[in-house]
């Protein structure tokens, strides 16, 4: 013969059940008229970055049929790097300030800038017009580099 549950089991059984019931309750209902669109053919995908914004048609567009041929600095035409590093690295060791990133980014030939320290999140774009300034955890710039 079974054993009868005391009044603290029931209760706790009781208390069991209903995130059961609730979660069975905002469970979605499966409907058979849909389907899922397959995505479109060359297009991006943002979750694994495949078909890059290069490959999409649009972007080939925009660049035209040329936009993948080399480009050599005889070339009417050719690409200037708007960042140079190297005109900055006798900046490194200063203390940084507003003034001094500023100095930089216009030396730098850059558009804009980023001071990072070794800390900070940053994000992973690559911008060929931005100066990043590298700073220890004091403050002192430690290094430049373009993206």
């Amino acid at each position: 013969m079974p054993r009868p549950l005391s009044p603290l089991s029931r209760a706790l059984f009781a208390a069991a059940l209903v995130p059961v019931f609730a979660l069975a309750a905002c469970a979605p209902e499966h409907d058979d008229a849909f389907e899922e669109e397959p995505p479109a053919s060359g297009v991006a995908d943002a979750d694994t970055g495949a078909g890059s914004a290069i490959e999409t048609e649009s972007a080939q567009t925009e660049i035209g049929e040329s936009g993948n041929a080399p480009m050599t600095p005889d070339a009417p035409g050719a690409a200037v790097t708007p960042c140079d590093t190297e005109a900055v690295q006798g900046l490194i060791g200063q203390a940084g300030s507003e003034a001094v990133y500023a100095k930089a980014m216009q030396e730098a030939g850059a558009q804009s800038y980023r001071a990072l320290g070794p800390n900070d999140a940053a994000t992973m774009d690559f911008r060929e017009d931005r100066l990043n300034i590298d700073l220890d955890a004091g403050g002192t710039i430690t290094g430049f580099r373009c993206g």
